[in-house]
């Protein structure tokens, strides 16, 4: 097949195959005089010259795309503008019409032929190398070169991939005088596209390096009104305590996050109950469905923020933050399917915040707050260990690791709706500073020491009620935080209206929300962190590093504990006394290569 190319406005436009230099001469676009040439380093001629002489193929009327054909009724394109037509079968079969959209003349094709089969979506996950570059919505690396294109001419509507209400997607070949590639129609195009599932990436995927955030949970246990809060929450403390701005990458693609912040945070009757919908497993506000494979796939949609420094010289921070907000029952066992692989996320995902709900645990609802309206519903009661076993099983599987192999992705369990089980739990989070300003410093730093601090003490919490859930997580995760979270610091409302459980905007106080996320960032290296003095050592503790995980006798209790490394260099209070874990080795060095200072 021939590869045409037209020189107009200045500029070389193509390549074109002889189909469509048939239907560009039908639509008007090519005239007598219109420079063309065939092949890249073919010679220049007129279209004039090229068709009258042959070489173009024979000057027959266009075919129309059949689109489908069904019970008797055929439904087709024209040529030229891709205006639809329907009708019977037996009437317009090889029948020639003219269009009444653009005025060219087609021909419909008389029986199936190959330009009525429809385009095949390649398989191109074994063609595609490994790169620098990986995709928000399917997850798949690849080099730079390897980006495509959305078309911006009307008339390329139609992807294989992206489907049919979707530009052609197209690997770009020509460009204009500023460096922007032109589709077949010579219009410059801006919107990149993931050449394995062609879904829209924004151009600071392209520029910044990302980091992929996954939020876990049970359904009804608060995902949404927690994202809600968390971007809230981060768009006021990163830019006051960080020097860093948090804003939206692209709007579009946070539509739904920035509505639930309108909503709840930003409400025009700040005394009335503000509820969100449920995340549901697919539409089209959660996830897109593209044909990978041939196989209709739905991929969740991802959030997309830029972390940018707002210090001079600090441009190497700078990052995409993405997040994933998935309906509860993607977690269920058994839910992660072909057609629906919405968590494969967690495999390439920097940190992790799994939500858990007490007043959906059967043990620890009894000591939540009787008045919360959210314990009237029984039928939420979830195993929420199971969830997170189903999680871990899922990552081994998508990061092929072995059974032996455990997981340095950092784990935040982030224990949610503090404010109705506040009164059981002897610390008082919304009372400990968590950002540590220093005098004129332009950035502050976390107090990671405290944070801590409440993490040990939650974790000791939680084990006199699931013991399985504490117990999983450090069985397979290295780090392992726990931290109390009240999305709004205000027990839940019902509206009397719809019946509907939500938060009275005016009183919205939230508690620790940003905490877990500020706490993966210090992981990542983007924020500083500051630490307590250490207390006077105490010789009767005694604390040593094993095989990576710190070992020590209660003080209080005399149980003889196991805890993640993470919690090197903290002071943990035990009982009334303060004690200091050992030290954490210096950035880059490995805990195990540090461990003799500890034994």
């Amino acid at each position: 097949m021939a590869q045409w190319y037209i020189f107009e406005n200045e500029v070389t436009v193509g390549p074109f195959e002889d189909g469509e230099m048939v239907r560009l001469a039908s639509g008007g676009r090519l005239g007598a005089e219109t420079p063309v040439r065939r092949g890249v380093d073919g010679a220049w001629t007129t279209w004039g010259v090229a068709s009258s002489s042959g070489v173009a193929g024979e000057a027959e009327l266009p075919s129309a795309e059949i689109i489908s054909e069904q019970d008797g009724e055929l439904k087709f394109a024209c040529p030229g503008c891709r205006q639809r037509y329907r009708g019977a079968t037996a009437e317009y079969r090889g029948a020639e019409l003219e269009c009444g959209s653009c005025g060219i003349r087609f021909r419909v094709p008389a029986g199936v032929s190959p330009a009525a089969v429809p385009e095949e979506a390649p398989d191109l996950s074994e063609e595609i190398p490994e790169g620098e570059i990986t995709c928000p919505h399917c997850w798949k690396s690849f080099p730079r070169e390897f980006l495509m294109y959305i078309s911006s001419h009307p008339a390329l509507a139609g992807d294989p991939v992206a489907g049919e209400f979707e530009q052609r997607r197209f690997r770009p070949a020509v460009f204009n005088t500023v460096g922007q590639p032109l589709d077949a129609y010579g219009l410059p195009c801006t919107d990149m596209a993931c050449p394995h599932c062609h879904l829209r990436i924004p151009a600071a995927i392209i520029d910044l390096p990302s980091h992929y955030f996954s939020i876990v949970g049970a359904p009804s246990s608060g995902k949404s009104y927690y994202l809600t809060a968390l971007v809230h929450q981060l768009r006021r403390v990163l830019p006051e305590s960080f020097g860093c701005s948090f804003f939206d990458v692209d709007p579009q693609l946070n539509a739904v996050i920035d509505s639930y912040e309108s909503s709840i945070f930003m409400a025009v009757d700040p005394d009335r109950v503000a509820t969100l919908p449920k995340t549901q497993q697919t539409g089209s506000d959660f996830s897109n469905q593209v044909l990978l494979n041939q196989v209709p796939t739905e991929l969740p949609k991802p959030f997309v923020f830029e972390l940018k420094s707002l210090t001079y010289g600090k441009a190497g921070t700078d990052a995409n933050v993405v997040f994933y907000d998935n309906a509860g029952e993607h977690f269920q066992p058994g839910a992660d399917v072909l057609v629906n692989p919405a968590t494969q996320h967690l495999a390439c995902s920097d940190g992790i915040i799994f939500l858990f709900d007490p007043l959906n645990d059967a043990v620890m609802r009894r000591i939540c707050d009787p008045a919360d309206p959210q314990l009237g519903s029984s039928f939420k009661v979830t195993d929420q260990t199971v969830l997170l076993a189903e999680m871990i099983n899922r990552i081994r599987r998508h990061r092929n690791l072995s059974a032996a192999e455990s997981c340095r992705i950092p784990l935040v369990i982030a224990v949610a709706k503090y404010d109705a089980w506040c009164d059981r739990f002897a610390r008082r989070p919304q009372e400990i500073e968590t950002i540590v300003e220093d005098g004129d410093a332009p950035r502050a730093r976390l107090a990671l020491g405290r944070v801590l601090d409440v993490s040990f003490s939650l974790r000791e919490f939680l084990l006199e009620f699931v013991p399985g859930l504490v117990n999983t997580a450090e069985s397979f995760f290295e780090q392992v935080y726990f931290v109390p979270v009240s999305n709004f610091g205000h027990p839940a409302s019902r509206d009397e209206v719809s019946g509907g459980i939500g938060i009275i905007p005016g009183m919205l106080d939230p508690v620790w929300v940003e905490v877990p996320f500020l706490l993966l960032l210090a992981e990542l290296g983007l924020l500083d962190t500051a630490w307590e003095a250490p207390p006077p050592p105490d010789p009767t503790f005694s604390v040593r590093l094993l095989d990576g995980v710190i070992v020590f006798k209660h003080p209080v209790t005399g149980r003889r504990l196991r805890v993640p490394r993470n919690y090197l260099g903290a002071v943990l209070e035990l009982g009334s006394k303060r004690y200091a874990m050992p030290p954490r080795p210096p950035r880059g060095r490995s805990v195990s290569a540090a461990r003799d200072l500890w034994q």
